[in-house]
């Protein structure tokens, strides 16, 4: 062979598609572009490949692992067609780049967004991270009874969502690495259907993805849930809540 396409060209559809599991949806694209062989496999492998690769781009799942045996199906268990979430994603994604900067050197809780795109990788990871939030405060929390007495706390479920959404707070934080293996838990934890109505709503009015923003640093600075309890988050967490959840009465202050 006198090159690595040609290589390529002639290597069975197998051995391909084996190839194409173990690498990101860009880079796939990337080599897809020199050989025709990798674009005619792209075309044909499972909707739930695109799954994998959808939250490979969310940062849901660590960049280099590879598409399990799990997602050779084309259907994932929800229904949703991945193929069709892909392109949706990086459209919402383009639409919320165009949107005004939610960064403002007037209000405390937006300076840190100063000169940021509506679209960078922190107001990103805050929005994928909030669509997976229950709908109630209630239901992120239990009561736990621990050396006979009873306490409140974060759920496990919400507990691995936080801690993926305030990634330097590394005293709270599950080791991402932990997080992200195989998908399991934050993974499997995203809803695409959410995540779009979460989307199109705070795209729809910059003074949502103000607020938003504002709540999380609120949080981000006030510390820890362990060192300052649940006092000095609920509020803000219930902003949040209530923005996900479209509610009516949001007070936009920021």
């Amino acid at each position: 062979f006198t090159s690595t396409r040609d290589m390529l060209e002639h290597l069975p559809a197998e051995l391909l598609l084996e190839i194409i599991s173990l690498l990101s949806y860009r880079d796939t694209l990337a080599l897809g572009a020199t050989c025709k062989n990798i674009q005619a496999a792209v075309r044909l492998v499972p909707s739930t490949w695109h799954r994998h690769w959808v939250l490979q781009y969310l940062h849901l799942v660590r960049r280099n692992e590879r598409i399990s045996r799990g997602h050779q199906g084309d259907r994932d268990s929800d229904g949703e067609d991945w193929k069709l979430v892909m392109r949706d994603v990086h459209s919402l994604f383009a639409r919320l780049a165009k949107c005004p900067s939610p960064g403002c050197k007037m209000q405390k809780y937006l300076r840190w967004l100063q000169g940021q795109p509506a679209d960078c990788g922190i107001v990103r990871r805050v929005l994928v991270g909030l669509s997976m939030l229950p709908p109630t405060f209630r239901e992120m929390t239990e009561r736990v009874n621990k050396d006979q007495t009873s306490k409140v706390c974060f759920t496990e479920r919400s507990k691995i969502i936080l801690n993926w959404m305030f990634p330097k707070e590394k005293d709270f934080q599950i080791k991402l690495e932990k997080m992200l293996d195989v998908e399991k838990p934050v993974g499997k934890l995203f809803n695409f259907q959410k995540f779009q109505r979460l989307l199109e709503y705070v795209i729809e009015d910059n003074e949502r993805l103000r607020l938003v923003m504002a709540e999380y640093d609120q949080i981000r600075s006030r510390g820890l849930f362990e060192d300052v309890g649940f006092l000095a988050w609920t509020l803000p967490i219930l902003d949040l809540i209530m923005l996900n959840n479209q509610a009516p009465g949001i007070r936009f202050w920021a």
